[in-house]
């Protein structure tokens, strides 16, 4: 039995989403480049932690922006790019899209026995979801770290709140529901209880649950 830390599709369409489209803007406004700090976040919290690294990603795309080391390993969807994309080769929208899913069986399946699963990658409320509560239905102990799905892109930038080395989901919820000031905080904390309300992300237990080192 072992434990894993499963990041799902570092691809080349998820991620520059999510940064600059000029990279000297990132000298020029100050702002950390975040795809060095997603990978050293990666080897602080799980791969020196004694953590197997696995990525996962459509059978006709590449790793992007991920520095994969001696020891990880890639595993593949049931399913190419094109059939969960709403936009083709040519960048167009689709007519009539209907999202199709990689099958959360098959990604789980190729992970061997689990003991501890920790899940990140995009995005952290459809995909990452789907996946983590399957594994969960499956008898698996599972978390989302939430820093390391889609919304890192983000969060890492929040130096009060964001540790390379560490993952607390109670100290996630403490950042998301004292951002308004205290005439907010009845609000932000029925917001939050129901965007977080399955249990992988790990804020329905009386205790925390914490990553396991």
């Amino acid at each position: 039995m072992k434990k894993v830390f499963l990041y799902l599709y570092p691809i080349e369409e998820f991620t520059k989403m999510f940064l600059f489209h000029d990279d000297r803007l990132y000298d020029e406004l100050g702002v950390k480049r975040p795809l060095p700090i997603l990978n050293e976040t990666i080897n602080k919290r799980y791969r020196e932690q004694g953590y197997e690294i696995v990525y996962a990603l459509y059978p006709d795309k590449e790793i992007f922006g991920i520095e994969k080391q001696n020891g990880d390993k890639v595993i593949y969807t049931d399913i190419i790019f094109d059939e969960a994309s709403v936009y083709d080769s040519k960048g167009n929208e689709k007519r009539d899209f209907a999202p199709k899913y990689p099958s959360e069986k098959y990604l789980i399946d190729q992970l061997g026995d689990v003991e501890h699963l920790v899940v990140g990658g995009y995005h952290f409320s459809d995909c990452v979801k789907r996946v983590a509560e399957f594994a969960l239905q499956s008898g698996i102990d599972v978390l989302i770290d939430i820093d390391m799905t889609d919304l890192f892109f983000n969060l890492y930038k929040q130096e009060r709140y964001f540790e390379i080395d560490n993952y607390n989901p109670e100290r996630y919820r403490e950042h998301m529901i004292n951002r308004l000031g205290p005439d907010y905080t009845e609000f932000e904390e029925e917001m939050f209880n129901r965007n977080y309300s399955s249990p992988v992300y790990g804020f329905n237990i009386s205790s925390e649950k914490k990553i396991k080192n």
